[in-house]
């Protein structure tokens, strides 16, 4: 059974384009490197289960914050297109909630020896 959860890491790759096109705004895309490693991972029953938290704690993340970004942008009137603003605004945040629960259950997992 292969891996499939180290693909997020060619999501790193717009870190590449960033740093060919001189756009440092895609710099953060660099930390989706470490998602490689998961090829390497024998994606046992506590591990998919970890994922699955994980991605299910980001979208309701990326629900509310897109919605609630969308209603204060719009609220305020800060952006031409709130929908788009709300919605970059949820991803990112979203991304960054994946990628630091994934940080956090292998930190627990590898130094206590457990998944809570």
């Amino acid at each position: 059974m292969k891996n499939w959860y180290g693909c997020i890491g060619f999501v790193s790759l717009l870190g590449v384009w960033g740093a060919l096109a001189g756009e440092p705004l895609f710099y953060p895309f660099f930390a989706f490197l470490v998602f490689f490693e998961y090829f390497w991972v024998t994606p046992d029953e506590m591990f998919l289960d970890t994922m699955k938290k994980c991605a299910a704690t980001a979208f309701f993340c990326n629900l509310f914050l897109t919605a609630a970004a969308t209603l204060a942008l719009s609220y305020l009137r800060r952006s031409g297109n709130p929908l788009a603003g709300g919605a970059a605004f949820g991803f990112g945040v979203s991304i960054a909630v994946f990628a630091f629960s994934t940080c956090i259950a292998e930190a627990k997992e590898r130094i206590w020896g457990r998944n809570d």
